[in-house]
């Protein structure tokens, strides 16, 4: 309903109309039209963060932690889901900002905190040196997306086949560690 109608044109009866329900159901599960939108960010993003769980037992190896969420954190971006999800947030984030921050905050914002967190156990581990965790988190973040996102965003080019993918991640990957691996 986001991705047809845009955020302002997105209804709760048409929602209830097409899967069934009450607008007391509905606000009470999401307490509004910005608690909804902002749970498809949430649980896109969540399976992307698996890899970073701090329970995770790859926990102290980083370049494999890097590896994997990095192929996650591509196939979800280029998802026809999201990239539909990133076309209304982008339309509609001059007249809706706080919906719009509550999703940013909920789905990208919350990938880079978890990775900062990831990369911040690492440095006290003297496996990679970073003054500023959330910044290295947001680099990484953005090197994934590189201009290939805006431009299948715009389609101008299809997303990249899970060959050129998985090539794109390792690049990301090596790329990045090499910046910030300790030289000790």
């Amino acid at each position: 309903m986001f991705f047809d109608a845009g955020y302002e044109g997105a209804s709760l009866d048409v929602l209830i109309a097409w899967v069934g329900g009450s607008k007391h159901t509905l606000y009470r599960a999401f307490g509004s039209m910005a608690g909804l939108f902002a749970t498809l960010a949430t649980v896109q993003v969540t399976q992307a963060l698996e890899v970073l769980a701090p329970d995770d037992p790859r926990g102290h190896d980083l370049h494999a932690i890097l590896l994997e969420f990095g192929r996650r954190l591509m196939r979800m971006q280029m998802s026809a889901t999201v990239l539909a999800l990133y076309r209304v947030v982008v339309a509609e984030g001059a007249r809706f900002p706080e919906p719009i921050r509550v999703f940013f905050d909920n789905g990208p914002g919350r990938a880079s905190v978890r990775l900062a967190e990831v990369l911040n156990l690492a440095r006290g581990r003297g496996e990679v040196e970073i003054a500023d965790c959330r910044q290295a988190a947001g680099h990484f973040i953005g090197m994934l997306r590189d201009n290939r996102h805006l431009q299948v965003v715009l389609g101008l080019r299809l997303p990249p086949c899970p060959m050129e993918a998985e090539r794109l991640v390792h690049e990301a990957v090596t790329t990045f560690l090499d910046g910030v691996r300790s030289r000790r």
